[in-house]
């Protein structure tokens, strides 16, 4: 019997042990309790509109800490005094925003890594109202689009405005450029209503000459089709014309490769020429200007028959010499009868 009651009490106490480890675990979650070393830090918001006391604190969604107290300071901001893990880095360019958790009105305190400088943030110190963010006006954002949710069903608004929630605290700064850019255009449209007005009076005009000109224009359009019709019906001749053009083309890119190595060598040769007629350019210039003369003597020359009489007086050779300088070379001449001096 005794050992029966020894046996009951013990089973008992062990049910109680694990019932209490397990309410015991159970205020640990509802509770939110945290055992890890903290560090109390401020921030001063304009407006925190739905954050409160035990609100949690999130890096990169993971939760760090909690909101500690939110409280009124003289100069109408709101001061947050939250707390974060001991193992947590907060830097002089750490940024604070008041993020939604739910649609339901649920609120947290993120902190983000922005801009500036990297020297790290004392416990106790404050991050500047310059570095904080409140809260989406979501009542506003929300009612913007309720004839759209009255035609939506329950899941699709929720899911909906999830998403909505998301972008505009995710993407602020795309959707205000959106937002500025459409009202940009909005108000140049707005500035132009008279140009506008103008340009649909002249269209106007312009419909009312063609409504007017029906039978010209069928005509016209008649004719383009006739046209097009003419064009389908030799599209063979139009197609072989072009193969034969393709094929000229061919061609002469053929001849033109060909050709192309005597080009060169000629303008190569040309080249060459130029240069020693520039380097002799006073015998040139002097054998140009006797030809006129030349040609008139030796026109007079043949006057007798289809040949020349010549007699000779100097016959000279004039060869290139050393460095290019000419050498005169005189093989025959004399002095008296015709060739005497003058």
């Amino acid at each position: 019997m005794k050992d029966n009651l020894a046996g009951a009490v013990g089973r008992l106490v062990i049910f109680v042990l694990v019932c209490a480890l397990g309410f015991f675990a159970m205020m640990l979650i509802f509770a939110q309790l945290r055992f890890q070393d903290e560090m109390t830090y401020r921030a001063t918001f304009t407006d925190v509109s739905g954050l409160a006391q035990d609100d949690f604190v999130r890096i990169a969604g993971v939760e760090v800490g909690k909101v500690k107290k939110v409280s009124i300071e003289a100069s109408s901001v709101v001061s947050v005094e939250f707390s974060a893990a001991d193992s947590v880095t907060l830097t002089e360019g750490t940024r604070a925003a008041v993020r939604w958790a739910d649609v339901f009105g649920g609120r947290y305190l993120s902190l983000e890594e922005g801009t500036g400088a990297v020297k790290r943030l004392n416990p106790g110190e404050t991050i500047p109202t310059d570095r904080t963010l409140p809260a989406l006006d979501l009542d506003s954002l929300i009612g913007g689009f309720r004839p759209l949710f009255r035609a939506l069903d329950p899941e699709q608004v929720n899911a909906l405005t999830g998403q909505l929630i998301a972008a505009f605290q995710g993407q602020g700064t795309t959707v205000n450029s959106f937002l500025a850019q459409t009202a940009a255009v909005t108000s140049t449209l707005a500035d132009r209503d008279e140009l506008i007005g103008q340009v649909i009076t002249n269209l106007n005009v312009v419909l009312g000459s063609l409504g007017d000109q029906t039978s010209q224009l069928d005509k016209a359009v008649a004719s383009l089709s006739e046209l097009v019709q003419g064009l389908a019906d030799r599209k063979t001749d139009i197609s072989k014309a072009v193969a034969y053009t393709n094929a000229a083309a061919g061609t002469v890119a053929d001849l033109l490769q060909q050709a192309r190595p005597p080009a060169q060598k000629v303008v190569a040769e040309t080249d060459r020429a130029a240069g020693i007629v520039v380097a002799d350019h006073e015998y040139f210039d002097n054998l140009l200007n006797t030809l006129p003369d030349a040609y008139q003597i030796l026109g007079r020359q043949a006057i007798y028959g289809d040949f020349f009489t010549f007699y000779l007086c100097d016959l000279v050779f004039k060869l290139n010499g050393k460095g290019g300088q000419p050498v005169y070379a005189k093989i025959a001449g004399q002095t008296s009868g015709r060739c005497a001096p003058r």
